[in-house]
């Protein structure tokens, strides 16, 4: 997150009922989403998974996350549009390949929407 120059993003562990999900990377950039639910949001991304810096959010005073008027599940996508692009964010953690964020909860981890078999191209210890 310290190396943040405007927005960076990163796998997380235990969400969207799934033992983890992640910006699909090719070259250095983000090119799609692993994830188990709507995986055509325009950011399809957990808000424990990208980092903005300061200097943007003071120079775009106007964007807002908005806690009511987005629809479920959009409140990640409904802000980062206000900010950035899909092609200017910055993949940390190996090229989002390492988990090193988890959603933790006092309750029994769900997992309704992992795959039986492995769909992801990258072998990811979680």
């Amino acid at each position: 997150m310290r190396t943040t120059r405007k927005v960076s993003v990163w796998p997380v562990g235990l969400v969207g009922g799934r033992r983890y999900e992640r910006p699909l990377v090719e070259n250095g950039r983000v090119v799609g989403w692993y994830t188990g639910w709507r995986a055509d949001r325009p950011f399809a991304i957990d808000m424990a998974g990208f980092a903005v810096s300061l200097q943007v959010i003071l120079s775009n005073p106007k964007a807002v996350f908005k806690r009511r008027g987005s629809q479920p599940g959009m409140q990640e996508s409904d802000f980062l549009k206000q900010i950035t692009t899909v092609e200017e964010l910055e993949p940390k953690a190996n090229n989002c390949t390492k988990v090193l964020v988890w959603h933790t909860r006092t309750e029994k981890v769900n997992l309704a929407n992992e795959p039986k078999y492995r769909l992801d191209t990258v072998n990811i210890e979680v």
